[in-house]
């Protein structure tokens, strides 16, 4: 019998379409090739607009994805067709999700530095509904964060996916999965069984980066507003 033919994945990255983000499509994809990457989930905060023209550029490369803020805390879909709108509850989130047979994650849950992160009792109500747990997320600044959701997953007996969670192109590829060839939801789930992890922290510096492209965003978007219609 013939090994099955792996690649590197990357699981969660950031495009100019996020607030926090300044990254184009074509350097990200170039940076991708570059890095030996071969398949990216681009999953940008509630909007599948990135994901879609991306793949329209590089079909064999991209998956879209979208990272989903809920009531209760973020989610990762992948092998989407339609956005989910933020503020959903998280049942509801995930009954859509389901409606497209999108594979679902659950993105830096411990983390409590950050928006989005979850309390033990919302994400104890959900592990039965989504596919994995986000076990490594290269911007967890308190290893504990990581540590608890690999603990989780481990506990409630779901794989684990990881992801750089980049916004800069530096930060692409710090985290992620050698594993089998998948297209779907389906056989990315089997290809999660052989899984291998690749992971790194990022500096923290990173962050500021973010905070960088929020200022910039809103800066441009004053400075439009402020010139005078002819």
């Amino acid at each position: 019998m013939t090994e099955p033919e792996l690649v590197k994945a990357e699981f969660h990255c950031h495009t100019g379409q996020s607030k926090d983000s300044l990254v184009t499509l074509d350097k990200l994809i170039a940076t991708c090739h570059k890095k030996g990457i071969q398949r990216l989930a681009v999953t940008d905060h509630n909007s599948l607009d990135g994901a879609l023209h991306a793949q329209q550029l590089d079909p064999a490369l991209i998956i879209v994805g979208e990272e989903i803020m809920t009531l209760q805390g973020e989610l990762l879909g992948y092998f989407l067709q339609e956005a989910i709108p933020a503020g959903l509850s998280a049942q509801e989130a995930i009954e859509r999700l389901r409606s497209q047979r999108a594979f679902i994650s659950v993105s830096h849950p411990f983390d409590t530095l950050r928006a989005g992160h979850w309390k033990i009792e919302d994400l104890t109500e959900i592990a039965s509904r989504v596919d994995a747990i986000e076990v490594f997320n290269s911007r967890c600044m308190d290893s504990k964060a990581n540590t608890q959701a690999a603990e989780f997953a481990k506990h409630h007996n779901l794989p684990g996916t990881v992801g750089s969670d980049s916004h800069t192109l530096r930060e692409v590829g710090k985290s992620s999965l050698i594993l089998p060839q998948f297209d779907d939801t389906y056989s990315l789930k089997l290809a999660l069984k052989e899984a291998q992890f690749e992971v790194n922290l990022s500096s923290p510096w990173v962050h500021f980066s973010s905070s960088y492209a929020r200022w910039y965003k809103k800066r441009r978007l004053r400075s439009k507003k402020s010139q005078p219609t002819t």
